[in-house]
């Protein structure tokens, strides 16, 4: 007998497809099949495992009129490919996790009476999951107060939580070890799941103005763009830091445990594996995401005393390196921070995301 499908649409980012992963794990325990639709971006984040569709996917704003016309044209690409794929997959129900390559299997699903669920992970409501809430039999949100909420009753919603993968609740579980005063001060650089630029230029400066004492301490890990591997690499190698430089991380669950601080983006992803693994961190939020919402993830943490917003604004070498060396020099206040995110941690959420879209089909098969 085959086994019943569930469709998880998903943006191509880090934020969008760790959590669809997570879900998609449990429901293959569960016994179904989990089939995945994301754009060309997301693809590569998809373990060959599983069943993955690629879609064509845009935002459909632009100023440009034509190419607003293209961007749509695109979105309409992918409705087809969506209608497609259901017609072939017969899914039971599909869930969509955010990011414009959710939308046009939401739409189709509801073309074709499927019942529907969205999952938002960040604190402010993005704008695919806002267009397609109408649409939605259920909304999951990450926290308990989710900004750009609609007030429409015909849509549920729970708070799950953002889905994080077991190892990092494991890490949590585990207890937070501050850097002894002679010891080892191991820093976790993260740019976000793309990179980001500003990691590779200002936070190297930042470490090469700490103090030679706590330099000889370091243990970094930082991830950074391709093309800046090399410039980073010759920086820590002048100033004596021992550092692993690398464009991607394949085992971020392994370099959170041995991380004393981290230095990252605020993503919905990063902030979930954060609170999982119980790790202090200065969040750097993104600028230009849209409608800011990694600046409202990083205060979700900031206002509990799990870590430290820092505008990227107001991210200088020179501040920067102030906050690193004040903060490894405190273990008492890192131990705090640690326990503080904890609070935020949800180790159930990726079984309760799946156990709800369960209980969807059978409702609907019953009915």
């Amino acid at each position: 007998m085959a086994k019943p499908a569930v469709i998880l649409a998903a943006g191509g980012t880090g934020g969008h497809i760790f959590p669809a992963l997570s879900v998609g794990e449990v429901l293959v325990k569960a016994g179904w099949k989990p089939v995945f639709i994301t754009d060309a971006r997301g693809r590569h984040m998809i373990p060959d495992e599983y069943s993955c569709v690629t879609i064509s996917a845009a935002s459909p704003f632009a100023s440009n009129l034509w190419l607003r016309f293209w961007r749509m044209f695109r979105l309409g690409l992918g409705l087809i490919m969506s209608m497609l794929t259901i017609l072939i997959r017969r899914p039971k129900a599909v869930i969509g996790f955010g990011g414009y390559p959710a939308v046009a299997p939401v739409l189709a699903a509801r073309g074709f009476r499927l019942p529907v669920m969205l999952h938002e992970q960040n604190a402010s409501m993005g704008r695919a999951n806002r267009f397609l809430a109408k649409r939605a039999r259920m909304l999951a949100t990450s926290w308990p107060v989710t900004k750009g909420i609609a007030n429409d009753k015909s849509t549920q919603i729970v708070v799950t939580g953002t889905p994080v993968r077991a190892a990092f609740h494991q890490i949590g579980q585990e207890g937070y070890n501050p850097p002894q005063d002679t010891g080892p001060v191991r820093l976790l650089i993260v740019g976000g799941s793309l990179g980001a630029s500003i990691f590779g230029d200002t936070v190297p400066e930042a470490i090469s103005r700490l103090p030679d004492a706590l330099k000889k301490r370091l243990k970094l890990v930082h991830q950074v763009r391709s093309e800046q591997i090399e410039a980073v690499r010759e920086r820590y190698q002048k100033n004596g830091i021992d550092a692993v430089i690398t464009p991607f991380i394949k085992d971020m669950a392994t370099e959170m445990r041995q991380a004393h601080l981290v230095i990252c983006r605020a993503g919905a992803s990063s902030v979930a594996e954060l609170a999982a693994a119980g790790r202090p961190a200065l969040l750097v939020p993104y600028p230009n995401a849209m409608d800011d919402h990694q600046t409202a993830n990083a205060k979700v943490i900031h206002d509990i005393g799990g870590g430290w917003l820092t505008p990227e604004v107001e991210m200088s070498a020179g501040s920067l390196a102030g906050k690193i060396a004040a903060l490894t020099a405190d273990p008492a206040k890192l131990t705090i921070a640690a326990t503080n995110v904890l609070q935020l941690a949800k180790p159930e959420a990726a079984h309760e995301l799946a156990e709800l879209v369960m209980a969807m089909t059978e409702k609907r098969a019953a009915s």
